[in-house]
Formats: C-alpha cells, sequence, structure tokens
C-alpha cells in the first residue's frame, strides 16, 4: 500500500476523485489489519455517491465507517495535530527500498 501523502505527524491521507468499490474494500482491509494507521480522506466531491444509483455518498461511507474526511483541502488542524511521527522509521524504510506501508 503506497498512500497519496504522509504528514510528518504520521496522518495518511488518500486524496480522491472517485472512490471505486475496489478501492472501499482495499481500505476496510488496511483498517482491519493495521487499526493503528490513522488514514484521513480529501474528496475533490464529498457528495458523490458510491456508485451510479447509489444514495450513499463518500463521506457518509467514510461517517460510517469510522474514517476522517474533508472536503478538497486538508485541514490545518489535521497538520497541526500531534501525533506518532514516523520520519525515522519512513527514512529506514526508504533506505531499505520498503518505503510503503
Amino acid at each position: 500500500y503506497l498512500p497519496d501523502l504522509v504528514l510528518p505527524n504520521g496522518i495518511i491521507i488518500e486524496l480522491k476523485g472517485r472512490f471505486f468499490s475496489d478501492d472501499r474494500r482495499k481500505h476496510l482491509l488496511i483498517k482491519d489489519q493495521y487499526p493503528d494507521l490513522d488514514i484521513r480522506f480529501v474528496f475533490q466531491n464529498p457528495n458523490l455517491s458510491i456508485a451510479p444509483k447509489a444514495k450513499t455518498t463518500v463521506a457518509q461511507w467514510c461517517d460510517k465507517n469510522s474514517f476522517k474526511w474533508a472536503d478538497k483541502i486538508i485541514p490545518k488542524a489535521w497538520i497541526k495535530e500531534s501525533g506518532r511521527k514516523r520520519k525515522r522509521k519512513r527514512r529506514q524504510q526508504k533506505a531499505n527500498g520498503q518505503d510503503r506501508y
């Protein structure tokens, strides 16, 4: 798994336009297998439905599955939020060619 962005405080940011079912399933599996990862979404349009005929929006899906999300921009509060620093571990992973989660 290679995230779109990792903030210095360890928060993982996924930037999304469309949020297809395979991707939603993948993120549920990641959350289940790595519950200590803080994965958050930034949507181009959080009011998009998860499927053409679905009434559920991508924002509602996030709320239902306990993922934090934002509309279009990363909130400053997320950037300022304290969290687990991953810099040292990330540097070691990159040096070993293991820069994926």
